[in-house]
């Protein structure tokens, strides 16, 4: 039996309440101690400004084809761990010509995925 403050568990409720997924739990808490919507504390994430040596969002757009996948992306380095991540992931992928932030690569075929362990 566990217990957590106000809320003593027993084995079965548990072991229920442990297989379910985040939502559900919250869902399940918010069932089981009725709560009021008055006392849910709601979370805000705070970003840093870039300027303030924070960090900066970068937008990647990618569309896959039958014959192509086109990659839209300002960032060289992130252009580069995506078609990294599609390679690991078994993608044969050749470049096949750049127009503008667009970067078109022809999908040859697929093999096994790589492992990194």
């Amino acid at each position: 039996m566990e217990d957590y403050g106000d809320w003593i568990w027993d084995e079965s409720e548990y072991n229920f309440f442990m297989s379910l997924g985040d939502i559900a739990k919250l869902e399940y808490m918010y069932d089981y101690f009725n709560l009021d919507d008055d006392e849910i504390v709601e979370f805000e994430l705070d970003f840093d400004d870039e300027e303030d040596g924070g960090p900066s969002a970068t937008s990647i757009d990618v569309v896959i084809t039958d014959t192509h996948f086109l990659i839209t992306c300002s960032n060289n380095e992130i252009l580069k761990k995506t078609i990294g991540m599609f390679k690991m992931d078994g993608y044969i992928i050749v470049p096949d010509k750049v127009r503008g932030d667009t970067h078109y690569y022809k999908y040859v075929g697929m093999s096994s995925p790589f492992s990194v362990n």
